[in-house]
Order: C-alpha cells, then sequence, then structure tokens
C-alpha cells in the first residue's frame, strides 16, 4: 500500500480486543468528558478541550490534518461504530512535513486513556498495533515520544515496547495554559 493510498480512507486497526478507528463529531462529547480528568491532562502540554464545540474543533482539525496527510489519528475503543465509547486516542505525525516527504521525517507518536481503563493492557495492546500498522505501511525509520520524568507509567510502557531512552530535553516545551517550560524525556524505537 503506497502513502497515497493510505490517505484515500481512514485505516482502521483491529486487534485482539480492541477497534482503533476515525475519531468522528459523535465522539466529541466524550472526548471532552475524558479531557476534563485532571489525571488524564496531568501529563499533557495541553487542558484538553474546554467544551464540546472545542471537542469538535479538535476533530475536525484531526480531520484536515489527516487529509494533509500530516497525521494519523486513531480512536481506541471496543467497536467499529461511533457508538462504541472513545477509551483514548494515539496519533502519529512526521515531525516536519508530511508522510509523503521523502526520506520520512522521524515520527513522533502521542497517546491518552481514560483514567478509569489504565492498567488493563489496553494502552500497551493498542500501541503495539500502531507500532506494527506505522513498520508495516509507512515505512519510518524512527518513531519517538517525549515523555514528562514523573510520567513513571508511561515511560514504562514505552520501555516495554521497545523504545530506548535518549536523554532528558530540559525545558523542552511549553504548557499551553501555564506556560511553564517543562522537561521531556526523548525516546526512541528504531524501526
Amino acid at each position: 500500500m503506497s502513502i497515497a493510498e493510505l490517505f484515500t480512507t481512514f485505516p482502521y486497526i483491529r486487534t485482539e480486543r480492541l477497534f482503533l478507528r476515525q475519531i468522528v463529531s459523535e465522539d466529541a462529547e466524550d472526548l471532552y468528558r475524558y479531557y476534563t480528568n485532571p489525571l488524564v491532562t496531568k501529563h499533557l502540554d495541553w487542558l484538553g478541550p474546554s467544551s464540546i464545540e472545542d471537542s469538535m474543533a479538535l476533530i475536525n482539525g484531526w480531520h484536515q490534518a489527516f487529509h494533509a496527510r500530516k497525521l494519523l489519528p486513531w480512536g481506541i475503543s471496543y467497536g467499529p461504530t461511533a457508538q462504541s465509547e472513545i477509551l483514548g486516542t494515539i496519533m502519529i505525525m512526521p515531525t516536519r512535513g508530511n508522510f509523503e516527504d521523502t526520506p520520512l521525517f522521524p515520527l513522533s507518536v502521542g497517546y491518552e486513556l481514560k483514567a478509569e481503563h489504565w492498567n488493563k493492557g489496553i494502552m500497551s495492546e493498542a500501541l503495539q498495533a500502531v507500532l506494527d500498522f506505522t513498520r508495516t505501511h509507512v515505512g519510518a525509520r524512527r518513531i519517538q515520544a517525549e515523555v514528562y520524568p514523573e510520567n513513571a507509567a508511561s515511560l514504562r510502557l514505552l520501555k516495554k515496547l521497545g523504545f530506548q531512552e535518549e536523554g532528558l530535553l530540559r525545558q523542552y516545551m511549553m504548557h499551553e495554559v501555564t506556560k511553564k517550560l517543562l522537561d521531556v524525556i526523548m525516546l526512541a524505537l528504531l524501526c
């Protein structure tokens, strides 16, 4: 499958328990609700959408970025329809440019999961499926993640899936709301 074919229709992924699907407008309320949990946003560089309307705008932005071939945004659910609750999201994107650039720039991965679904192996299963998909269909040579040093669960997950810690990037990003400069640990998986 070429990159052009990959972006003609949204690429769904099935795992043993999960269905990774396109996030649609019917998911706006669910997304808004789970981003309001401070446990979910604690390790993000923003606080999530501030309303259901902002969730709709966020979803529309993800759709535009997908069509521009700059983002692959999956919603994690137990079923393939919009009636299936979104448990979380996983997104991969080139660090620069889009998926058609050759050679492909390194990809960044980001994810979050509703707190009530933590410690059930859901994110491990979903992220492994996305990594497998990316190796097979995108041809990435490097996938990286930026994690706050205090986010021990995310660091464990990435290392379990083969990511290696490359170092601490001091004052690497700024929180969108607090404007505080944040340190992150860079982890990478070479494909």
